[in-house]
C-alpha cells in the first residue's frame, strides 16, 4: 500500500484520482517503476559526479 502513497506524493496522481478509481493499479505500478528508475539514475549520476570530484 505504501507504493500508492509514493505515486500520490510524487504529484503524478492525486489522492482523489486513486480514491475514485480514475487511475488503475497498473497505472500506479507503472508510475512507481518510473520513480524507481528515476531515483536509480539520479543516484548513479551523483555517485559518478562525486568520483570525478564534482559536487552537487
Amino acid at each position: 500500500m505504501i507504493f500508492i502513497y509514493r505515486a500520490i506524493d510524487s504529484g503524478m496522481v492525486s489522492y482523489l484520482d486513486v480514491k475514485h478509481g480514475a487511475v488503475s493499479l497498473a497505472d500506479i505500478i507503472g508510475i512507481v517503476h518510473y520513480l524507481n528508475m528515476k531515483s536509480d539514475v539520479e543516484y548513479a549520476n551523483m555517485h559518478r559526479d562525486m568520483e570525478k570530484g564534482g559536487h552537487k
